[in-house]
């Protein structure tokens, strides 16, 4: 694997509403989103008003990017899981308080966004489609 670096690429489920939560994310984190593909291909059976939702996409933001789709129709979107959350460092204080302000709108936060006992800027939320994130600085 010389010459080659590895990835690791947070990919996100959601339940009819990801093309929503991916734009919400793009316009909180200052990032660009792109749908790849849809449900619409034929060969995928999914029922007339689902061939609109998300099969694959992106959100590419600094250096780092974030993959969503809409689970199949007929399964279950659990939202985040209790053990893992996404968490982003900014290089200023400003710029992490705003991405953890315009990630928090309509969420809950978990701790605010401030400095903490250990000296840095930490804070932490759950998002309004139950996406957990730790913003630090």
């Amino acid at each position: 694997m010389e010459g080659k670096k590895y990835e690791l690429i947070p990919y996100l489920t959601f339940g009819g509403n990801c093309e929503e939560a991916m734009n919400f994310y793009a316009k909180a984190l200052g990032g660009t989103f792109k749908v790849w593909t849809r449900y619409d291909n034929p060969n995928m059976n999914a029922p007339e008003a689902y061939r609109d939702k998300v099969l694959h996409s992106r959100l590419h933001f600094n250096d780092l990017a974030i993959y969503a789709s809409d689970i199949f129709p007929g399964k279950e979107a659990k939202g985040s899981s209790a053990d893992v959350a996404l968490s982003l460092t900014f290089p200023d204080e400003q710029t992490a308080q705003q991405a953890f302000d315009a990630l928090a709108a309509g969420g809950e936060v978990g701790v605010p966004f401030g400095k903490q006992f250990w000296g840095d800027w930490h804070g932490n939320l759950t998002d309004k489609y139950g996406i957990k994130w730790m913003v630090n600085c």
